[in-house]
C-alpha cells in the first residue's frame, strides 16, 4: 500500500496529494488527476471521477479488494490498483460553528 507522500505539482508549490485507495473510510478528497494511459482516464470519467471533483471513501474491502466510493451522489466500487491510481487532495472537515 502506498503512504501519503508530499508530491510537486508543476507551479512548484507543494501540495500534499495521496491516492484514493490510500484515504480513510469516511474521508473525503479532492481528484486532482489520474495517473494512466488514455483508456483509464476517460473510463474514469465516463463514470463521473474528473479533476475537481470531491469524493469520499466510503469503505474498504478487506484484503486488498475493492473500495467503495462517493461521487456526485453515486456509489461507485472501484479496484484497488484503479483507485491507487487516483490521486487526491485531502479534504479537511471544518468544524461548524
Amino acid at each position: 500500500m502506498f503512504d501519503r507522500k508530499l508530491h510537486r505539482n508543476n507551479s512548484g508549490n507543494n501540495e500534499e496529494l495521496c491516492a484514493l485507495a490510500d484515504l480513510a473510510e469516511g474521508e473525503k478528497g479532492v481528484i486532482v488527476k489520474a495517473i494512466g494511459g488514455f483508456g483509464l482516464v476517460r473510463r474514469l470519467a465516463e463514470m463521473g471521477l474528473t479533476p475537481g471533483t470531491e469524493v469520499k471513501l466510503v469503505k474498504k474491502g478487506s484484503f486488498g479488494g475493492p473500495v467503495e466510493v462517493e461521487v456526485r451522489g453515486v456509489a461507485l466500487a472501484l479496484g484497488r490498483g484503479v483507485a491507487s491510481k487516483v490521486l487526491v487532495k485531502p479534504v479537511k472537515d471544518e468544524p461548524h460553528d
